[in-house]
């Protein structure tokens, strides 16, 4: 799960709140999240896999703990380009 936080200056990689989501959503062995992203608090949480209700629940919570609650979720989709 990677993190990344924007605010129009630029990218960060130590935004210490999304560590902690990152944790606690590995507490719950949330494992099909690719990346969350923090812009100016709204918060992008991308899928690797459609999540279950439950999973939203609990990312919703985490981020709701921060006193934010602004998510949009998305799902990606990796293909490969050439044959292997």
């Amino acid at each position: 799960m990677r993190i990344l936080r924007t605010d129009g200056g630029g990218e960060s990689f130590t935004d210490e709140r999304l560590r902690i989501i990152r944790k606690m959503l590995e507490y719950y062995d949330i494992k099909n999240i690719y990346l969350l992203h923090d812009h100016k608090g709204l918060l992008t949480v991308v899928w690797e896999s459609v999540p279950t209700d439950e999973q939203i629940e609990i990312v919703k919570k985490a981020w709701l703990f921060f006193g934010e609650d602004y998510i949009e979720f998305k799902l990606v989709h990796f293909q490969n380009l050439l044959p292997c």
